[in-house]
C-alpha cells in the first residue's frame, strides 16, 4: 500500500471478517454492506437484506403493498445478487458458490 493511499475502514473491516465469518454470513453482510449499488436508491430506502439461509435471501420490506410489487421483480433481484456475488468488489474475490435460488419480502 502506498503510504499516501487513504485506509477506507470499511472495507479493512469487511476484509478482516471474511476469515471469521462463515460464507454464508459473510455474504449477508456485503450485500447489507452494497444493497444500495444492487438494487437502487429508491427501493434500498424501503428495503434492507435480512438474512441469508440455504441460498434464500430474506429481506425486510417497508410494507406489505410493496412486498407485492416486489414479487414482479424478484427474479430480477436474484439475477442481480447473483451476479454481485460473482464480481469482485476492491481486489476480494466473492463466494461464487452462493448463489440466490429465492427471495423472501418479509414486513419489517
Amino acid at each position: 500500500m502506498k503510504l499516501n493511499q487513504q485506509l477506507n475502514l470499511k472495507e479493512v473491516l469487511l476484509a478482516a471478517l471474511k476469515s471469521k465469518l462463515n460464507s454464508s454470513d459473510y455474504c449477508a453482510l456485503l450485500l447489507y454492506e452494497k444493497w444500495e449499488s444492487i438494487c437502487g436508491k429508491e427501493i434500498s430506502k424501503k428495503t434492507k437484506p435480512k438474512s441469508l439461509y440455504k441460498n434464500v435471501l430474506t429481506v425486510s420490506v417497508e410494507n406489505p403493498v410493496l412486498i407485492f410489487e416486489l414479487g414482479f421483480i424478484k427474479d430480477e433481484f436474484i439475477k442481480k445478487i447473483n451476479e454481485f456475488f460473482s464480481s469482485e468488489i476492491n481486489g476480494l474475490q466473492l463466494d461464487k458458490t452462493i448463489k440466490i435460488k429465492d427471495i423472501r419480502f418479509v414486513n419489517k
